[in-house]
């Protein structure tokens, strides 16, 4: 996709700059969800394989046990460094009105030390999920939540990504960003895929295609 200007930040609307980890979810067979560029192979738990994907093949996620869990690694923490994660979603249900949310990439929680980023879908005002990032870090914390709905049982690409000078958040074709100083953010956290670390937030649909991306 083309780079967008969001916000005074030239960002893009997927991964660039070096790609660390790929994750094709690709997978008809087993347990290891491999990585296509680097070392960073995850386990699947209660994952649905072979579904068809965004690109090839793609992961489902019944919405209460399925995760896929990848160690952490240190080329997985941004540090003070720019970074860009990307996923494709094919949501099959809103968020509960209980729940709220739920977690599509993540590396960290709230209550971690060393701060957490991630990309959910939350319950927006009329019930419909809308695509969110959110960023912890030693400087400061932010989100944003925009776009249109991606619980439509439509595949979208989902991309959050920063700057030196800010952040955005891409949905497809429409960007959205912010001014803001998030500072390092460096954990010893798991990276989880449609889950957070320890259950919990579960996607209910198909995830495909995700990328972590540093300068």
């Amino acid at each position: 996709m083309a780079v967008g200007v969001v916000g005074g930040l030239a960002l893009p609307a997927a991964a660039e700059g070096a790609t660390v980890s790929l994750w094709h979810m690709d997978e008809t067979s087993g347990t290891t969800m491999h990585d296509a560029v680097g070392a960073n192979n995850g386990t699947l738990t209660n994952v649905g394989l072979g579904a068809r994907g965004a690109l090839g093949h793609a992961y489902g996620f019944n919405g209460s046990s399925s995760i896929a869990t990848v160690p952490s690694a240190a080329d997985l923490n941004p540090g003070p460094s720019d970074f860009t994660a990307s996923i494709r979603v094919l949501a099959l249900a809103e968020p509960s009105v209980t729940v709220g949310d739920y977690d599509l990439i993540r590396k960290g929680l709230s209550s971690t030390s060393g701060g957490e980023w991630k990309i959910e879908v939350l319950r927006g005002p009329n019930g419909a999920g809308v695509a969110s990032c959110h960023l912890k870090g030693s400087s400061g914390s932010a989100t944003i939540t925009a776009g249109p709905p991606v619980t439509d049982g439509r595949w979208h690409t989902i991309v959050c990504a920063t700057r030196a000078t800010g952040m955005a958040l891409f949905v497809d074709a429409a960007g959205f960003g912010k001014s803001v100083t998030i500072g390092s953010i460096s954990n010893s956290a798991k990276l989880t895929i449609g889950a957070k670390n320890g259950g919990g937030d579960w996607t209910q649909g198909l995830l495909d295609e995700a990328t972590w991306s540093m300068p």
